[in-house]
């Protein structure tokens, strides 16, 4: 039986500015919204952007990580490999219990009332939705979202109070952090507090002779 396979733009753990405590993150391939200064614009190419890896591998890093506790997905567009990602919650909650963040460009109401099967499937495995297209007319400086009309909305009851808390005493940007990957490159983790971050990030890193990831 052929192994299920996942397209994915990268993962990296830990990573403490994408959802609650410390977390594991994969950024799938493919995204149809094409944000305007989106910071990811690598992840939209659903065919042959990114790379293809098996579900099991994907679980079985998420399991060796230490000290996290839960996963977060971005992208790209979560919601079109919905299936896959459903299948990979399945088999990592069968050895250890981890929180579910995703993102989408999708509101919550049209996946609950247009969403495919797969789909819905997904949001019922989800502790915490984060939603709607990123605009850069709506930029603001806001836990985990770069604009005013994405939200936190709490699926189940895990993260429940943790966000009341950040939404009536402190829903604002919690950072970003840099790293530097195996090849030497720049990058970093988060959600800008001012747009068009990335075009001058990578303006000032030029200018300093540091290198950058490419399109």
């Amino acid at each position: 039986m052929k192994t299920k396979q996942i397209r994915i733009f990268r993962y990296q753990s830990p990573v403490k500015v994408l959802g609650f405590f410390s977390r594991a993150v994969i950024w799938v391939q493919g995204c149809k919204f094409a944000c305007t200064n989106c910071i990811v614009p690598e992840s939209w190419d659903l065919e042959e952007g990114g790379e293809s890896i098996s579900l099991q591998f994907l679980a079985d890093w998420i399991l060796t990580q230490k000290g996290i506790e839960g996963v977060t997905f971005s992208g790209g567009e979560p919601m079109l490999q919905a299936e896959e990602l459903s299948n990979l919650i399945d088999i990592i909650k069968l050895k250890k219990d981890l929180g579910v963040v995703c993102y989408t460009g999708y509101t919550l109401e049209n996946l609950v009332r247009h969403g495919s099967q797969y789909q819905k499937l997904l949001l019922s495995k989800i502790d915490l939705l984060i939603d709607g297209l990123y605009k850069e007319e709506l930029h603001s400086d806001l836990r985990w979202r770069g604009s005013k009309n994405q939200r936190l909305l709490p699926l189940t009851n895990r993260y429940k109070k943790l966000v009341q808390e950040i939404l009536k005493q402190d829903d604002s940007g919690c950072g970003l952090e840099f790293f530097v990957d195996n090849n030497g490159i720049l990058s970093f983790n988060g959600v800008p507090n001012q747009p068009n971050f990335r075009e001058m990030f990578e303006q000032k890193m030029s200018e300093k002779g540091i290198k950058l990831p490419s399109d």
